[in-house]
Formats: C-alpha cells, structure tokens, sequence
C-alpha cells in the first residue's frame, strides 16, 4: 500500500486565506496479479486502487505569523479554524497551559474527514501513514471526536495514535513532538496489506461522496 499526497500550495501568500493549505492524501492499493504473463514480449502492470482517503487543511502558523497576521486573522476564514483557536488558544494568541504544549509548533493540520475501505483491517498503521505524511516533528494535529459510524477509528484506536481528547470540547489533537503507542512499537510504520480492486475503489468514492455533502467546496 502507498500514500499519495496532493496538495493546492499558492506561489505567494497574499491573504490570510493563503496560510491554509487544503490537502488530500489517497491511500493506494495494488491489484492481484494472480497468474505471471508466460509471453516474454509482453508485461503486465498492476494497477492502483484508492482504498482509503484523508481530507486535510494545514494552517502554516509560523509562517503566517512571520508574515505579520496574527491567529485571530488567519482563523477567521472558515468556523472551523475559529472553533480551534477557542478551544487551543488563550486570548487567540498563546496556547493554554493544560494543553502541555511546550515547543515551537511551526503548523496546525486539521483532519475533516478519514475513509478506509472496510477489508483494510490495521487501520492504526494505514492512518498513521497517512498523518506522517501531513506533519512535521512540530504539528499539532487536530480533528472532531466522532463515534458511531463503522468507519470512525475506536477510543484505543485513536490513543494508539497520540489523540488526546480536549477536555469541554469535541476536539482531539496530537502534539507530534510526543512519542506515542504505535510509534514506539513501529517507529518506521507496520504494512497493511490488501489488494484493491474496482470495486474497492467505487465503493470508497461513492461513500466519500456521501460524506462530503455538508463541504460543497471540496
């Protein structure tokens, strides 16, 4: 299985706009070639199948600060970014002291919404590959606490990954900067293996797209 990253960057920072990078990471799943090619002319390639999907914005917080805009400007573009700096912010400007956060953290990732294909059984090492591939050792990553839905990650899950719950919020956030479960057992990830096929991924687009009706902008 392979992450494939695609992100939407501006040459310049114009806006406080700018200083939020929409992102989605595709997970990729090989086809089954069941029976070699027996003609040496010719060869078969595999073919790859979205199995899994993130959808992702990464706030360059320092970088925006560098350039003279404050949190509170930046955050104000869409209600999600506001409802972070309430809830991790003091005054929109330092964090809160029970976060425990106490390095520089040079960006905020948020993750809207997360997809796996259901055959896909470690579902810890595929998302964890997947959020490695979005941060740097100074992220902080956040995402709304979700049960429920077959398709949302369980407590342990998510405690595995570093998540911590907010306390008065629905927020979770993982401070990359922190060692956690997963890593600590698999510091250069875990394979996940499946074979995706056609059906795999139609599955997964029909399904995202049903999840994606309250973000027409996507």
């Amino acid at each position: 299985m392979y992450i494939n990253l695609n992100q939407r960057i501006p040459v310049a920072r114009e806006t406080e706009a700018d200083f939020i990078v929409p992102i989605i990471v595709d997970v990729l799943a090989g086809s089954a070639i069941d029976e070699p090619s027996t003609n040496a002319s010719s060869t078969v390639e595999p073919t790859d199948f979205v199995v899994g999907r993130v959808w992702a914005e990464r706030w360059e917080l320092a970088l925006s600060e560098e350039c003279g805009y404050s949190p509170i400007q930046v955050a104000d573009v869409s209600g999600v970014w506001l409802q972070v700096v309430e809830t991790i912010m003091k005054s929109g400007r330092r964090f809160r002291s029970e976060l425990g956060i106490e390095g520089f953290v040079s960006e905020i990732i948020f993750l809207h919404e997360y997809l796996l294909h259901p055959e896909i059984g470690n579902r810890v090492a595929v998302m964890d590959s997947a959020i490695r591939s979005l941060t740097g050792f100074n992220s902080l990553v956040l995402m709304q606490y979700e049960q429920g839905e077959s398709y949302h990650l369980e407590d342990a899950e998510y405690h595995d990954l570093g998540f911590c719950k907010i306390a008065r919020s629905n927020l979770l956030i993982k401070d990359t900067s922190m060692q956690y479960p997963f890593a600590k057992k698999h510091p250069a990830g875990q394979s996940a293996e499946v074979h995706g096929t056609l059906e795999h991924e139609q599955w997964l687009l029909e399904q995202w797209e049903r999840m994606l009706i309250d973000h027409p902008a996507l």
